[in-house]
């Protein structure tokens, strides 16, 4: 009787070791995930800045400025996706996991210019030329890119892949 209780014991030390182990690691997947994810976004915010002071600067009214993004396929082999927000009149970057959405990270646009109007842009399946407007880019999309369009009231932000 004495052995089967301290094999008991035993597996039952050894159950809570890995759940520790596993606990400890799924914790370091996300904080990674996590870390990988601001990355993206703020890549992103800071090419849509760019492209602001570029269209605001130099393009003609209901002209198109876009640039191709290079992002991640996956992150910790899984798929995310990125879209435009605006909270509260600032204009974030967010990114998530798709499968799992508590991984998430956000960055605000660095539009320090008050006299500037920056709207949205999220017709999905919009044509402007050379790109197709998306509400969100998946993780893969075939060629992912971020665009300003100028307007007489400012200008116009979104994400889109480039048409083949």
């Amino acid at each position: 009787m004495s052995h089967l209780i301290g094999t008991t014991a035993a597996l039952g030390m050894m159950a809570i070791l890995i759940a520790g182990a596993f606990q400890i690691g799924s914790s370091q997947r996300i904080t990674i995930a996590k870390l990988q994810l601001q990355e993206v976004t703020d890549y992103v915010a800071k090419n849509f800045y760019d492209l602001i002071q570029t269209a605001v600067n130099f393009s003609t009214p209901n002209s198109v400025v876009w640039k191709r993004l290079t992002i991640p396929i996956s992150i910790g082999g899984r798929g995310y996706s990125i879209a435009l927000k605006d909270l509260g009149g600032s204009l974030i970057v967010s990114a998530k996991i798709d499968t799992e959405p508590y991984i998430n990270a956000e960055s605000i646009l660095p539009l320090n210019s008050t006299r500037l109007c920056v709207l949205l842009d999220l017709n999905d399946g919009e044509d402007l030329g050379g790109l197709l407007v998306k509400d969100r880019l998946q993780s893969g999309s075939s060629v992912p890119v971020a665009w300003v369009k100028t307007t007489s009231k400012g200008v116009e932000i979104g994400l889109g892949i480039e048409k083949k």
